[in-house]
Order: structure tokens, then C-alpha cells, then sequence
């Protein structure tokens, strides 16, 4: 299986994007992975999923967000803006080595950036499908969670003083979490993102809840509005692999993805 690592330009600096399999004239997928500790956790099976799909004929490209991964630049110098940039300059690069169309495949966060800017990204990319790895659903949700890390290890390290983070963060301050530095710009363009109401699906759309064996209320009142016919959703009970350190591959989930793809 061919693989080979490209750095292109985008907006801030050059990103580096991960391709697994031949790219010619027809259809690749751009996959938008996860951000922060997600990211590397779930690299491995990302990895495993790109394999699977090259092998059934669809090559695929894994991009690292400006400021994250083997991309320059550092993370508290991005924002959700730059990213979106980040996955515009990714297609347009797949346009250029004969891509003719594009499934946009995000993961956790990648999934919340692809649906915030579907707009956009339909717009720009000649999109004809979308997959969906345990989407966040909002990023204020999704930073609150993240910030609860940073108390959880303050207290760990013997200091029970209950801290405002956020509010360090509103005042200026850069605030390091799991090893990410945080300030404002940052932490504010993703607490933005948003599934908006009245969202509708561009274009055909596979929505995978994993680690789960049914399906949420949460997801069922974004997902209510949406016509049946432009999406598929469906729960696979798996490994949390975003979350859980030396998950490596999860053999059910690769045929169920492509599956989504294909009908």
C-alpha cells in the first residue's frame, strides 16, 4: 500500500497531509481528524481506515491542522478560521492530482468543522458525500470538557483551589492543557462552532455514533429536521478510541464506513 507524506501551502504556513493509496482521476477522501489528545489517539485506527479504504479504491488524505501534527506553525497561533483555510488549500491540492470529487470525512472535531462550515466547504471543494466519526456537536461543550482536564490535573498535583480556566483564558492569559497552549482567538472560534439549527445535509451524509448501541437523544434532535433520504445514521458498538490510550484497530468499523460511502 502506497503512502506517502506532501506539505502544501496554506493561509499561515505549509500543512502536511498523510496519503494512503493512488491518486487518480475520480473520487478521494479528505478526512478532518479530531484536535488535541483525540487526535493522537485515534491516529492509529484513522491510519487503519485509510488503508481499508485505498484498498477498496479510494485514496484518501489524512490532513494535520495548521499548528498541529507534522504541519508548522503552533497550535495558539490557529483558529477554526485557519483550519477551514487548512481544508479548502487540502482539496484544492487533491483537485490538482486529478481528484475529480471529494468525500469529506471528519472525525470528532473534524466532524463539528464540517458540519459549521458545510457552506463553505460545499462551496469551495467538489464534495459529493460526507462521513461522520462521533461528531462533536458544539464547541462550547467541547472546550468546557476540555478545560475540565486542566482542573482534574491541578488537583492531581495537590492543588484543590477551584480555578475559572476559561475566565484565565478571557483575561489574556495563555493556559497549557494536556500539553496544548490555549489562549483566546483559539478557544473562542472553536466555541463558535456550531450544528445550526435548520442545517440540512448538502450532500449525502453518513453520521456514525460510535462506542455506542443506540443512538442519543442529543444526536436525534439535530438529525429530526433533516429529509431521510440525505443521510444514514447508525450506532457501532466500538472501543473509544478517541479517549482510550493503545486502541489500535477496530475491525468493524472499516467495512461499516465504507458502506456509508457507497449506498
Amino acid at each position: 500500500m502506497a503512502i506517502s507524506g506532501h506539505f502544501i501551502a496554506s493561509s499561515r504556513g505549509r500543512v502536511f497531509l498523510t496519503v494512503t493509496g493512488q491518486l487518480q482521476s475520480g473520487r478521494a477522501i479528505l478526512c478532518l481528524p479530531p484536535l488535541f489528545e483525540e487526535m493522537n489517539l485515534s491516529r492509529a485506527v484513522i491510519a487503519k481506515q485509510a488503508q481499508y479504504f485505498a484498498a477498496h479504491g479510494l485514496p484518501t488524505c489524512v490532513l494535520d491542522y495548521y499548528g498541529t501534527g507534522d504541519s508548522e506553525g503552533n497550535v495558539d497561533e490557529a483558529t477554526a478560521q485557519v483550519w477551514l483555510e487548512d481544508i479548502i488549500a487540502a482539496g484544492n491540492w487533491l483537485r490538482q492530482q486529478g481528484a475529480q470529487e471529494l468525500v469529506l470525512w471528519g472525525g470528532r472535531f473534524g466532524g463539528l468543522i464540517l458540519l459549521h462550515f458545510q457552506n463553505a466547504l460545499h462551496d469551495a471543494l467538489p464534495v459529493n458525500r460526507q462521513l461522520l466519526w462521533k461528531p462533536v456537536t458544539g464547541g462550547k461543550l467541547y472546550i468546557s470538557q476540555f478545560l475540565r482536564l486542566k482542573q482534574a490535573s491541578t488537583i492531581l498535583h495537590g492543588n484543590n483551589d477551584k480555578v475559572n480556566w476559561r475566565q484565565r483564558i478571557a483575561d489574556g492569559n495563555n493556559v497549557e492543557v494536556a500539553g496544548y497552549p490555549l489562549n483566546e482567538p483559539l478557544v473562542s472560534s472553536i466555541e463558535a462552532l456550531e450544528v445550526a439549527a435548520g442545517l440540512a445535509p448538502l450532500t449525502q451524509l453518513g453520521w456514525m455514533e460510535l462506542g455506542a448501541s443506540t443512538i442519543t437523544p442529543g444526536v436525534q434532535r439535530v438529525t429530526s429536521s433533516w429529509p431521510a433520504s440525505d443521510y444514514r445514521l447508525d450506532a457501532l458498538e466500538s472501543p473509544q478510541f478517541w479517549q482510550t490510550p493503545e486502541t489500535f484497530t477496530v475491525p468493524a468499523l472499516y467495512p461499516h464506513s465504507l458502506a456509508m460511502l457507497e449506498e
